[in-house]
């Protein structure tokens, strides 16, 4: 016997499961889900229970139809499966590395050649292109391997695309690798914040907001864009020994608290900063009836030039154990 119901409940489940499939697989499939769902009203209905609930909870049984939708029409319910991912990882870690240092410095050296602005709206330029482009490579690529991933063939969907040989090993041990991603970085970081402040100490113009005092002693200008220099060399010299050891933490230590004490000193002779609140109203129009605190500043570099030299110490601790 074959309880019939009013309700439409069956014909959108069946539907919602089997509307992508494919012709030579979907009608099989409705059928065996028809079948299957009566059988369990069926049951239900003969212990007792209601034809409207009974379906609703053989339904509720069969689970999500987008789920049983996938596993009937073999589909991967990822967007990269372990066949690729491989692969795909191997290629975001290369890709960005060489890509995004080549976008940087074409794209400044074009600004730098071509444009009158200052500096501080041409290195802007360049970080925001360098942005945009590592979203569309990220984008880009992905995409690329979700698509192989799904119209690969369902049995060679744990295949991977190339064959791994012990030739791809690195050359060194884990412990004493520096990867080339991280130090391209820092190295660019550290670069770019050493042309914002020669740009501010040199004096922005009428077009930039004057923030670092132009009137400092050359002798400090000269130590505040050499604390960043420093940074740039400490992290090509990290990189090409292969791990951070106890002399670089050290000179990072040194460099960080030396230009640490060097702008507080700046800051307690207020030559560091300008009177920003006088700046930004002649700029803007604002209220200058606010002031900077000098000693929030302070605190903000002395707390970025201690994590600055901790984390080189701890590198250098973990480095020097895993080599033991």
């Amino acid at each position: 016997m074959t309880t019939r119901t009013a309700t439409t409940l069956t014909d959108r489940y069946v539907w919602t499961v089997t509307r992508h499939l494919p012709a030579d697989v979907g009608p099989d499939v409705a059928r065996e889900l028809r079948a299957t769902i009566a059988d369990a009203v069926d049951a239900r209905v003969e212990a007792g229970a209601d034809p409207v609930t009974a379906e609703k909870e053989a339904v509720a049984e069969l689970g999500d139809p987008d789920v049983l939708a996938r596993q009937y029409g073999g589909r991967p319910a990822y967007l990269i499966g372990p066949g690729v991912y491989p692969d795909y990882v191997r290629l975001m870690r290369v890709l960005p590395a060489i890509v995004l240092p080549l976008v940087l410095v074409a794209n400044f050296a074009a600004k730098a050649a071509t444009t009158d602005e200052g500096w501080g709206p041409i290195l802007l330029d360049a970080f925001l292109l360098v942005l945009t482009t590592a979203v569309h490579l990220a984008f880009w690529v992905t995409l690329t391997f979700a698509v192989i991933e799904w119209t690969r063939p369902e049995g060679e969907r744990e295949r991977p695309l190339s064959v791994w040989t012990p030739d791809q090993l690195t050359a060194d041990v884990p412990w004493r690798t520096v990867k080339i991603g991280e130090t391209i970085f820092e190295v660019g970081f550290a670069l770019a914040l050493a042309a914002l402040v020669t740009w501010q100490l040199g004096g922005v113009g009428d077009n930039g907001i004057q923030v670092l005092d132009p009137d400092m002693h050359a002798v400090w200008k000269v130590l505040l864009v050499g604390w960043f220099l420093v940074d740039a060399a400490v992290a090509l010299l990290v990189w090409r020994v292969g791990r951070w050891t106890p002399s670089f933490a050290a000179l990072n230590v040194v460099t960080n608290a030396g230009a640490a004490i060097l702008v507080l000193w700046l800051l307690a002779r207020d030559e560091f900063i300008t009177d920003l609140p006088q700046v930004l109203g002649e700029k803007f129009g604002w209220s200058t009836d606010w002031s900077v605190s000098s000693a929030a500043v302070g605190a903000v570099i002395v707390a970025i030039a201690a994590w600055d030299a901790v984390e080189s110490v701890l590198k250098a601790r973990r480095a020097s154990r895993a080599g033991q």
